[in-house]
C-alpha cells in the first residue's frame, strides 16, 4: 500500500522555515545596502559621509543633532566597508534573533549603535581629537556583545559556538580595529559592552506575544 503525504505538511514545513527566518537582520541589511546605494547613484540626496547622517561629537555640541548617534550606523563609506559590516550582522545578528527575538534584536542594534557613539564622543573630548564616523559596526559589535552574553549563559547551547572560539573571535576583531588608524575602536568597544549588558537585561524580559497557536 502506497504512502500518501498530506498536503499540509509540506505548508507546515514551509511555516516552520518562513518562521525561522532572520526577518529583523534580513531588513536591516535591506536598509544599510539601500541607503549605501541611495548615496551612490545619487549623491545629491545628502546621504552621505559628510553630509545629513555622520557623526561627530562636535554636531552634538553645537548643532544639537542627536539624530546623528543612530543615522551614522547606516552609512558607509565605501562597498567592501558595507560587505563587511553586514557579514557580521548576519552571522551574528542571526542567533541573537533567534534566541532573542525580532523587537530585541531592533532594540540591540539601535541601542548599541547609540551607545557605541557615546562612546565614541566622550573619546574625542578628552583626546581633543575631533573626526567623523560612519559605519555599522559599532550595532554590529552590539550584536556580538549579545551573542557571547548566550554563548556564555548557555554554556555554548547558542549555535554550538564554544567560549573559546566566541573570545578570539571578538579579540581578532578589536585587532585588527586597532591596527587601522581609521577605524573607529571607541564606537566598537562601546557597542560590544552595551550590546552584552543589554542582551542580559532583555533576556530578563518575557516575550510579549507568543507564537499563535502556541500551547493548543
Amino acid at each position: 500500500m502506497g504512502y500518501r503525504e498530506s498536503p499540509y505538511s509540506t505548508e507546515t514545513q514551509d511555516s516552520e522555515k518562513s518562521r525561522n527566518l532572520p526577518f529583523c537582520c534580513i531588513a536591516l541589511i535591506g536598509v544599510n545596502v539601500m541607503v549605501f546605494l541611495i548615496g551612490l547613484v545619487s549623491p545629491g540626496t545628502g546621504i552621505r559621509m559628510e553630509n545629513a547622517g555622520s557623526f561627530g561629537v562636535l554636531h552634538l555640541l553645537y548643532d544639537n543633532e542627536y539624530y546623528r548617534l543612530l543615522t551614522a550606523s547606516f552609512l558607509h563609506a565605501d562597498a567592501e566597508h558595507l560587505l563587511f559590516n553586514m557579514l557580521l550582522l548576519y552571522f551574528c545578528g542571526e542567533i541573537v534573533e533567534k534566541s532573542l527575538g525580532k523587537c530585541k534584536t531592533l532594540a540591540l542594534y539601535a541601542v548599541s549603535a547609540v551607545c557605541g557613539n557615546l562612546l565614541s564622543a566622550a573619546y574625542e573630548l578628552s583626546t581633543g581629537s575631533y573626526y567623523e564616523s560612519i559605519g555599522a559596526s559599532g550595532a554590529v559589535f552590539g550584536l556580538t556583545g549579545a551573542l557571547l552574553y548566550l554563548v556564555i549563559v548557555r554554556k555554548g547551547a547558542a549555535a554550538h559556538i564554544s567560549m573559546k572560539r566566541m573570545v578570539f573571535a571578538i579579540l581578532l576583531s578589536l585587532y585588527a580595529g586597532f591596527s587601522n588608524a581609521y577605524v573607529n575602536n571607541a564606537a566598537h568597544i562601546g557597542g560590544l559592552l552595551s550590546g552584552f549588558l543589554l542582551a542580559f537585561l532583555l533576556s530578563l524580559v518575557p516575550p510579549v506575544l507568543g507564537r499563535k497557536g502556541e500551547g493548543e
